[in-house]
């Protein structure tokens, strides 16, 4: 039996540092870190928080850029006035070490609780290992996605204590307060736990009511964190989850494998949709609350709603009209939601369409989706005043230059005011059945982690002898010249894949022209003059 390091105390008197080590100034205030505040302070614990975001000292893709920097460059994103963001709050930073071993010495927390991604991993360890020897008197929490399907690779770790699989909600308030009473902890579900020369994996319990999970609360985040930029725009944002996981198979994407572990380990599926009674009840606090001019749909597939809950869910957002952002998928437009959408004044809406060979999505994807039901549902939306976004992936396994073309080409169908230009280079992620298949083919080792920023300009993790790393990295950051320029031009953009001064001169070239003829022309197409590629 393992027992609690600590001796039983008050709540309050037990201290927990939340440590988010986000990439470079990217994404938003994290639905995990919200809820985790809501439920601790509930209990009682005193709180603390080590943002990573605003730190301009992280650079995990060799360019010396951010992350919206380096995709504003490959004209994937819009271009956005920083110092518009720097007025609101999110300055920029420098001396990470520095200011997060003064967090440690000053806060002097009993647990840190860390969320981290694939990709934030190595900067949490990183970060946990730059604390001097004499203020390691706390425990450490890891939970996430990367840590339910690598909790063996990150237990091992010196740096790492507990590791929760599954949902924290539930187990994260178990353990956090059987740590400060003082009591057992090594039979905690949904743990991994490291003590006493030995490691305890306990089982997973079954998934939480997603109508009583406790409403976010990002109160600990500097005011620049609500902030971000949309569509040549810097918006103040929430996000709200509506559903939690995804009823499709998708294999590069590791949500569904939380279908298949919690129906093996619970007999429950994991993908479960908030009431719409709860949703209301969410929205009217975080508008009082924040005040946003957008949302954030939390939910890998917005629109996997029935007609009746559709219904219910325009009915309601009637009555709010903010701008919206959402991910969805083709099959889920009809001629009528893509009018609702409109009508409920959303903003932008990302559609998956990951490959353009209909044959590779269906075989390596497991999208049985056709290119006339994605195409259809790309002219419901082109005339709208919302953006309609085309999402792909390039680099997957097995794929050659001629699938990459593909895709380029399918894209290039699509009606001109759809915004299909940037791309996402593959990332091998824990959980997801690419990853196994490219173990499976050598492509990659399978102890690799994701810790790059893959996206255009950080190359490739696959060694695929068909296609190196950096030939993806050179199509990756073409792609957007491949999809709007006419093909003639396309010897030119050959010379722009190359990384040699030759290739970045071409890159820069046609850079300038994209953006006269295309970024610029495309915002004309958004009845508020917004620039439309983000």
């Amino acid at each position: 039996m393992l027992k609690s390091p600590f001796k039983k105390r008050k709540p309050e008197d037990f201290k927990i540092l939340m440590l988010y080590p986000n990439i470079q100034m990217s994404g938003l205030m994290p639905q995990s870190i919200g809820i985790f505040t809501s439920l601790l302070k509930q209990e009682g614990y005193t709180l603390d928080l080590f943002d990573c975001t605003f730190y301009q000292d992280i650079n995990f893709n060799n360019l010396g850029l951010t992350a919206d920097e380096e995709r504003v460059k490959n004209r994937s994103h819009a271009k956005y006035d920083k110092s518009e963001w720097y007025k609101k709050g999110g300055e920029p930073k420098v001396g990470i070490r520095d200011d997060f071993i003064k967090k440690i010495e000053v806060f002097k927390p009993d647990l840190i609780l860390v969320s981290v991604l694939e990709s934030t991993y190595f900067l949490s360890i990183d970060l946990l290992n730059s604390i001097p020897k004499k203020n390691k008197n706390y425990k450490t929490l890891f939970g996430g996605v990367f840590a339910t399907y690598a909790s063996e690779k990150l237990i091992k770790d010196q740096n790492v204590d507990y590791v929760c699989r599954g949902e924290g909600e539930e187990a994260v308030a178990e353990l956090c307060k059987r740590l400060a009473y003082g009591e057992r902890i090594d039979d905690v579900l949904n743990f991994t736990i490291k003590g006493e020369g030995r490691i305890y994996r306990n089982k997973i319990r079954a998934g939480v009511d997603v109508d009583t999970i406790p409403i976010p609360n990002w109160d600990l985040f500097d005011q620049g964190s609500i902030y971000r930029p949309m569509q040549g725009k810097i918006y103040r944002a929430v996000g709200i989850e509506t559903q939690r996981g995804c009823p499709y198979t998708c294999t590069f994407c590791n949500s569904p494998s939380n279908n298949v572990v919690y129906k093996n380990e619970v007999n429950r599926i994991f993908h479960r949709k908030k009431s719409i009674k709860r949703i209301k009840t969410e929205l009217d606090f975080l508008v009082k609350k924040y005040n946003p001019d957008l949302i954030y749909f939390v939910v890998d597939t917005f629109l996997a709603m029935s007609h009746k809950e559709w219904d219910e869910f325009k009915e309601l957002y009637m009555d709010y009209k903010i701008p919206f952002w959402m991910n969805t998928r083709a099959e889920t437009i009809t001629e009528s939601r893509a009018k609702d959408l409109e009508d409920m004044n959303m903003l932008r809406c990302n559609i998956g369409i990951e490959h353009g060979n209909a044959e590779y999505r269906k075989k390596y994807l497991k999208r049985n989706v056709s290119d006339e039901v994605q195409i259809r549902a790309f002219e419901q939306m082109a005339d709208k005043k919302y953006k309609a976004v085309a999402n792909c992936i390039i680099g997957m396994p097995d794929e050659n230059r001629d699938l990459i073309f593909d895709t380029i080409n399918f894209v290039r169908k699509l009606p001109k005011n759809i915004d299909a230009t940037g791309a996402y280079v593959f990332a091998p992620y824990h959980g997801t059945p690419l990853r196994d298949l490219a173990i499976e083919k050598g492509y990659i080792k399978s102890d690799d982690v994701v810790s790059l920023s893959l996206s255009s300009g950080s190359g490739s993790m696959l060694n695929m002898p068909q296609l190196s790393s950096s030939e993806i990295a050179g199509l990756a950051r073409t792609f957007a010249y491949y999809v709007k320029f006419p093909k003639d031009r396309w010897n030119d953009i050959r010379i722009a894949e190359k990384f040699t001064p030759e290739g970045d001169l071409m890159h820069e070239t046609l850079g300038k022209e994209f953006d006269e003829k295309y970024r610029i022309s495309d915002s004309k197409t958004s009845s508020d003059g917004l620039d439309l590629h983000d």
